[in-house]
């Protein structure tokens, strides 16, 4: 009887898919700022709300009443600064999409290696995965930037004191990538089968990724070819285009923005 009642029109479905088009666009808006948190606290007092009507909680109802007879300005106070992004996300193109915090720092990363290859400059990029990192902090200078390409090619130039040693990307509390710290000395390649065309920098690699999950990425100083170490193994070298592919199935494990991080 219900679905013989209901009558869907094709207007019906339009206004439908509006609606859930405009929710998708705000919550990929919000995801993995602060405005996800308030929105979270918003949704904990309308269930308290209906709490306090179906127990007859008059004095706790009367203060939501009261909250609510001004909601609107509170939702434009607590998220004007995500309304303001949004309208000028809107008014460049309604129809882009968010990059994800994962891809922007891939393509970060991938920028910083082609440049670094040019220059025939060596690098040590860390990635941290489910195994922490931290107290490898401790023998490098804390960084806490963002993942950007020209960063990344300025902290290993040989005129700058930080070149030395690798950078650590991580995210931070928020589930945003971070070059959390450089010049970290990594330790060396236990095992015996590194081949002797290999340097330091390479055996380094390759001894953190023994001792756990860590994703290590090389760009030798000398040949200017690129390398992804993982599990003691160095692929072969890399293009462009091979890293960019083969960073996001490797980096899944990293909990990005809009995941629960522990």
């Amino acid at each position: 009887m219900f679905w013989d009642s209901l009558q869907l029109t094709f207007i019906d479905l339009i206004d439908i898919s509006i609606v859930a088009l405009v929710v998708y666009y705000v919550l990929r808006l919000i995801r993995g700022t602060h405005a996800e948190q308030m929105l979270i606290g918003l949704v904990v007092m309308l269930v308290l709300y209906e709490v306090a009507r179906t127990f007859g909680l008059l004095t706790v109802e009367w203060i939501f009443n009261q909250v609510f007879a001004v909601f609107i300005v509170i939702l434009v106070v607590l998220f004007q600064a995500e309304i303001r992004k949004g309208l000028m996300r809107v008014a460049i193109n309604p129809l882009s999409t968010v990059i994800e915090p994962q891809e922007q720092m891939i393509e970060e990363v991938v920028a910083a290696t082609k440049t670094l290859t040019n220059k025939r400059w060596g690098a040590l990029i860390v990635f941290e995965r489910e195994t922490g990192l931290r107290h490898l902090d401790d023998s490098g200078v804390k960084i806490e930037a963002d993942v950007k390409a020209d960063l990344m090619v300025t902290l290993f130039c040989s005129a700058t004191p930080l070149h030395d040693g690798a950078i650590i990307i991580a995210l931070n509390n928020e589930g945003i990538p971070e070059i959390r710290s450089a010049r970290v000395l990594l330790p060396l390649a236990k095992s015996k089968h590194v081949l002797g065309k290999f340097g330091t920098r390479h055996r380094a690699a390759i001894g953190l990724s023994e001792e756990n999950d860590a994703l290590v990425l090389v760009v030798s100083e000398e040949r200017g070819d690129i390398h992804l170490v993982e599990n003691g193994e160095m692929s072969e070298a890399m293009s462009d285009d091979a890293l960019r592919k083969a960073l996001k199935p490797l980096l899944a494990s990293m909990k990005f923005a809009g995941s629960h991080k522990t």
